[in-house]
């Protein structure tokens, strides 16, 4: 407590002091003799009480009192006085002083201050309780929903204005002699009191939807909740009740399910939750998009009809909203079954007749399909670019590795030392797989493979055996099993050694701890009965192709679309889905079938059926000795931009009997040709050279020499150049890089041959 007193008597100002401080050993007091000190204490405003002497010796009593009545009317302010006679007191209690005390009674100045103290604090909540109660008032009477009182026998006590308006009453009408069932239709009066009134006397509260009975008849919807209000003693003094109409909002209900029905056709998806997040309106482009019934989905939260994966995306969706009052985007949601579903979403809030919001509209175009062609376009985009890239560079390898392969046989045939012989085997067998390679890659990423001759499986399984140990993780088991007396098969030697490395790659992908990779290869005869078993099956002999893997098998689930294209369970940049689709494709194109077999957690058989070629079951044809005749001092033009490929081409026609001519490219070729054209018996050229490419060059050289014979070698298959005309049409076609051998031969073919179609 912090106490003013205005004392000029030093000695009386300390008696006080003394007796104060008896009672109050923690108050302040703060003792002040002139007028202008007193002032300044007074509008500082700290004190809870003031005690002025009346007879001051620089200004009197009621001057201090007038100050403190002007700056601090509700603080407490005591005479305290020796010579204040009884008119003056009397005077100075009318002038606003709680109470005087006289200097020879002191006894008595402690029961005043606490007398003025309980008076101070009684005004000081008095008035609080007021001023709450004109604000209450105020509230009460400007808000736009039904409020009364009413006891608990039922009778109103009170009703605001907004509430006599919504029953058709004039603003001032009393209603002390109504009844709370007045202002309801006489059907909800009887379900109040006997169900609702029991229920709020018992709970102390209820909520729910009634019906407001205006004066003109008409039935108002409203919602409406009631709370009792108890004295400490637990007595019921009064009820309140709060009621809103709901006209405006069932209107809007209504309207929206009119919507929804004409709506209900519609492909999209659309729904309307309220402002508290409840689904009101659940189409069936609805159901058919997210797998719920509008049964079941009609009155949930929209959190609880969606997954937990989703609620993030719905909650930084709903903030746009609320600031914006729309939003529209793609977004993803997981239907009843779990599946991960794209939407073009649309949502919209919905306002009422005065511009507030009242529910939210979402429009959902599933997309997902569309998503799916798009991705498997980009990825087809991705094939094509990487077939381009793939064509570029398979250019430069097969002008790097052609000079091997063309000097290798050279050099053999000058080596003495045993040793140097097999590094040159070494060398030219490393630059065949180099050759092969570059052909598969040009078979996968542009569909070149030529055309299907007969071949024996069992080289190119070692090959893919030898990759395996080579490239596999140690952690996995190679067990072959490839017979030597395996029949052979016509076909695309390429396309085969990819459906062998699909299998395997995807052997070693489903062990990923490692296991044990068996790649068999045998002969088998295939009855009615067994080729029954096998979908797709043919009776025949066939050579089998089988790769298994100790992994952890296929799931029933992901079985039914393992041999759609693009459908990939590998993670994203892991994997194209093309693998399944371009074995089963291959293996159908050679008139072949796929039997597959998987056991969850044990593992997965693939076994591959080619037919065996008829009348080649015995042999191999594929190294059989070929004779090679030598030239007769025939010219030949070679023409190629890269050296080390012209200058060994040129060492080895030379060597085997023929004369050449040179040139880097077609300008040069053609500057070279027009004296000697009669001369010249055959045109080696490059198909990609500057200036002027192989193709024109042999239009040009044809028109000088109309029977000109023409072999064009590229790395590029014919089939992916542009169509070339019978003038420009070369007479054969040599892939590099090549050996020796098949340019001899196709040059000896040429030269010799009486007729040949180009």
């Amino acid at each position: 407590m912090k106490i003013l007193h205005l004392e000029d008597n030093p000695h009386d100002a300390e008696l006080v002091r003394e007796q104060l401080l008896e009672e109050w050993p923690d108050c302040e007091i703060k003792a002040v003799a002139t007028r202008h000190a007193y002032l300044s204490e007074v509008q500082r405003g700290e004190h809870d009480l003031i005690l002025s002497d009346f007879t001051l010796a620089s200004f009197n009593g009621l001057e201090a009192l007038k100050i403190a009545r002007n700056h601090r009317p509700d603080t407490p302010f005591i005479f305290l006085s020796g010579t204040i006679g009884e008119d003056r007191a009397i005077a100075a209690v009318k002038a606003g002083a709680h109470d005087y005390v006289l200097k020879d009674h002191m006894k008595r100045l402690i029961v005043a201050l606490r007398s003025a103290l309980r008076d101070s604090a009684e005004r000081k909540q008095r008035r609080l309780a007021e001023d709450a109660h004109r604000r209450l008032a105020a509230i009460l009477e400007n808000t736009s929903d039904f409020v009364g009182m009413f006891a608990p026998d039922g009778h109103m006590l009170y009703v605001n204005r907004a509430g006599l308006q919504m029953a058709g009453l004039p603003v001032d009408q009393e209603v002390e002699s109504r009844r709370f069932t007045d202002f309801l239709p006489p059907e909800i009066a009887a379900r109040f009191e006997r169900e609702i009134l029991p229920a709020v006397r018992r709970d102390g509260t209820w909520s729910g939807e009634l019906a407001l009975l205006s004066r003109e008849g008409r039935q108002i919807p409203v919602s409406c909740v009631l709370l009792t209000h108890s004295t400490p003693e637990g007595t019921v003094e009064y009820l309140s009740a709060l009621l809103r109409d709901l006209t405006a909002q069932k209107q809007a209900d209504r309207r929206i399910r009119e919507q929804a029905d004409f709506l209900d056709r519609a492909s999209d998806a659309i729904i309307v939750d309220d402002l508290e997040g409840i689904i009101t309106a659940w189409n069936r482009g609805a159901e058919r998009a997210l797998g719920w019934a509008a049964s079941e989905a009609l009155g949930r939260r929209y959190t609880e009809v969606f997954s937990p994966a989703d609620h993030a995306a719905i909650h930084a969706m709903r903030q746009v909203l609320e600031i914006d009052g729309e939003w529209r985007g793609e977004i993803q949601l997981h239907d009843r079954q779990g599946r991960l579903r794209n939407f073009d979403s649309r949502v919209t809030v919905i306002r009422d007749d005065a511009g507030h919001p009242r529910a939210h509209l979402t429009i959902n175009t599933d997309i997902t399909e569309k998503k799916h062609l798009e991705e498997k376009f980009l990825r087809a985009q991705r094939l094509e670019s990487i077939g381009m890239l793939a064509s570029g560079i398979a250019h430069d390898l097969n002008n790097i590795l052609a000079p091997i392969l063309l000097a290798a046989p050279m050099l053999r045939e000058r080596a003495s030392d045993p040793s140097d012989s097999q590094l040159l085997s070494s060398l030219e067998k490393g630059a065949e797989r180099g050759a092969a390679l570059v052909r598969q890659i040009l078979s996968f990423a542009q569909g070149a493979g030529g055309e299907p001759r007969l071949i024996q499986v069992k080289h190119l399984a070692r090959d893919i055996t030898g990759i395996i140990r080579e490239t596999f993780p140690k952690n996995i088991t190679l067990d072959e099993d490839i017979g030597s007396d395996l029949w052979p098969i016509k076909a695309n030697p390429t396309q085969i050694h990819q459906v062998l490395l699909n299998l395997v790659v995807n052997a070693r992908d489903a062990m990923p701890q490692g296991g044990t990779l068996r790649v068999h290869a045998r002969n088998q005869v295939l009855d009615d009965l067994a080729a029954r078993k096998i979908e797709g099956g043919r009776p025949g002999a066939y050579l089998a192709l089988e790769v298994e893997d100790t992994g952890s098998g296929i799931p029933p689930e992901v079985l039914a679309h393992i041999w759609e294209p693009f459908f990939t369970t590998k993670p994203a940049g892991r994997g194209t889905g093309l693998g399944l689709s371009t074995v089963r494709g291959i293996v159908e194109t050679h008139q072949g079938f796929v039997r597959l077999h998987t056991t969850p957690r044990r593992g997965t058989t693939f076994t591959v059926y080619l037919p065996a070629a008829e009348g080649a079951l015995g042999g191999d044809q594929e190294n059989a000795p070929i004779h090679i005749p030598r030239g007769r001092g025939e010219l030949i033009l070679v023409v190629d931009d890269e050296l080390n490929v012209r200058d060994l081409i040129t060492a080895i026609l030379t060597h085997h009997g023929y004369r050449v001519l040179t040139a880097r490219d077609g300008v040069e070729a053609v500057a070279l040709f027009a004296p000697r054209g009669a001369e010249v018996a055959l045109v080696i050229t490059d198909l990609n050279m500057p200036n002027l490419d192989g193709t024109a060059l042999a239009g040009v050289l044809r028109r000088l020499q109309p029977a000109l014979k023409v072999i064009a070698v590229s790395g590029m298959a014919p089939e992916n150049r542009p169509e070339a005309t019978a003038n420009t049409r070369p007479s054969a076609f040599l892939p590099k890089p090549f050996k020796a051998e098949p340019l001899l031969r196709l040059v000896h073919e040429l030269l010799h041959e009486k007729t040949r179609a180009t």
